[in-house]
């Protein structure tokens, strides 16, 4: 009978187990996470038991640190107290007239449980306060591009990115353009700007952020607004020779963001450097667009058509004259000129005016065949022939040195007719010219004045003048040094003159 009492008594307290079990585990109102919590997948932040069971599901605030459980909060009257002390204690002289709330990364869930937990209310509460889990309530700009930002000082704010936009432009133009008013128009080559906006709107409003997410002086702004939150700082000293525009270059830059965020030790992109300079190179990646326009007046080349040839049947084969000289001719036009945060985006031809034709290039070109074997007979190399110093006059003089006997400068003529292939300089017989005669046959002119009429390749005729009678090299007077060649050995010329 004993035994029987005490399997019953047995079954009664498993009964009652299970039951309690059933109650914390099973309960369709139990969390999510509170069952993590209690089946030990989350541990929470402060220690704290579960004392009892609850006769009936009932609601608790729970604090969550981004999805980690801090504690069950008993008293939540005394959040709002910490909130106020924390404020009057650290808050209030910085940011006046606002309040303070938990800590962007921080929230509270609410939450039906049946088990009851100790108190630790304190410790949950001390925990906050000592890893500073607070937002504080300050102005909030939002931009239509989805950036927000949180602001302590909205005129200082304001302030910095006036001088964000300014930076894009020169100060004359900057005040000019924010009074209303139009900048000068241009007068000859050059640019000026028309305009200049912010592409992104902005809504004002109020936000809770921790004091590191806050923009607290213009420094801060100016930073922001060249690079936005995520901001890493990355510096370039000075060196000899170093230029503003160098630098921009050495460090993948525009001018206009080296400017923008250096404003406070650069002026101009035609300043000088001192060397040692401490200069911002951190690539800009501003939260705002700032968009610039420009006119831009330039002269453009108008290039002449092609040349035109004439080809002439009264000129030789292988010469060209120039009937007219061809010249390029120029415009004026007038671009207008897109930039975003002083990169450029596209240029637009507004005007052009023509300031100077071009002019064509007119060339004869001759097609008359000339023949190109020799007669034979040879002429005298130059009018009114005078001989000068004959065949061996001196040693190892295997020509004949010939004059104009009343024109000293007079023309040089080919002697019979042929092909140039030299025409050339040496510095004992000056300028020269051979002409071949394709039988055997060449003749040698030296001494002229300056380089031949004709280019190697070209045929010229019997008695056709081919330069002018000069004395360049080693000549004691104007003359001829006139050779003939036969078989590549030289002759004497006066056997084979008339």
């Amino acid at each position: 009978m004993k035994r029987n009492y005490l399997v019953l008594g047995g079954c009664v307290m498993a009964a009652l187990l299970l039951t309690f079990i059933q109650m914390m585990f099973d309960s369709p109102v139990l969390s999510k996470a509170t069952a993590k919590q209690l089946n030990d997948e989350t541990i929470p932040l402060i220690e704290q038991n579960v004392i009892s069971a609850a006769s009936k599901p009932y609601e608790v605030k729970m604090l969550y640190e981004n999805e980690q459980v801090i504690g069950v909060l008993k008293q939540e009257e005394k959040l709002d107290a910490l909130l106020k002390s924390v404020y009057e204690e650290q808050y209030r002289d910085d940011f006046p007239d606002s309040q303070l709330a938990l800590g962007k990364d921080v929230h509270v869930e609410s939450t039906l449980t049946s088990l009851v937990y100790e108190d630790k209310d304190d410790e949950i509460l001390n925990y906050l306060k000592k890893n500073d889990l607070f937002s504080v309530e300050v102005n909030q700009v939002i931009f239509s591009n989805g950036e927000h930002v949180y602001v302590k000082d909205l005129e200082l704010f304001e302030q910095a990115k006036e001088n964000y936009v300014a930076s894009f432009l020169d100060e004359e133009s900057y005040q000019t353009l924010k009074d209303g008013k139009e900048t000068p128009s241009l007068q000859t080559y050059g640019e000026r700007f028309t305009g200049y906006e912010i592409i992104e709107n902005a809504n004002y409003t109020k936000g809770f952020a921790p004091v590191s997410d806050i923009i607290l002086t213009k420094e801060d702004a100016a930073i922001y607004f060249a690079y936005g939150m995520e901001y890493e700082e990355e510096y370039y000293t000075t060196q000899e020779y170093d230029t503003v525009q160098g630098v921009a270059w050495l460090n993948s830059m525009d001018v206009s963001s080296l400017l923008a965020i250096n404003s406070s030790v650069l002026k101009s992109e035609n300043q000088l450097l001192a060397i040692g300079t401490q200069l911002n190179v951190a690539k800009p990646d501003s939260p705002i667009q700032v968009k610039t326009t420009k006119e831009v007046l330039t002269e453009e080349v108008i290039y002449a058509p092609e040349t035109q040839y004439i080809y002439d049947d009264t000129l030789r084969e292988g010469i060209s004259e120039v009937v007219t000289v061809g010249e390029n001719g120029s415009k004026d036009v007038t671009y207008e000129v897109t930039y975003i945060n002083g990169v450029w985006q596209s240029s637009a031809k507004r005007s052009e005016k023509i300031t100077k034709n071009p002019v064509q290039e007119v060339v004869r070109v001759g097609t008359k065949v000339e023949p190109k074997i020799g007669s034979g007979v040879f002429g005298w190399p130059v009018y009114n022939p005078m001989v000068s110093c004959g065949w061996y006059c001196y040693g190892g003089h295997q020509a004949l040195d010939v004059q104009n006997a009343y024109n000293r400068y007079d023309k040089v003529l080919a002697s019979d007719r042929g092909v140039v292939i030299e025409n050339s300089y040496r510095s004992i017989n000056g300028y020269y010219m051979i002409i071949d005669h394709n039988n055997g046959y060449q003749t040698y002119y030296g001494h002229m004045s300056g380089p031949g009429f004709f280019p190697v390749g070209a045929t010229v005729a019997k008695g056709e003048v081919i330069g002018n009678i000069g004395m360049t090299g080693l000549a004691t007077g104007p003359h001829v040094h006139f050779e003939i060649r036969l078989n590549g050995q030289q002759v004497n010329p006066a056997l084979y003159l008339n």
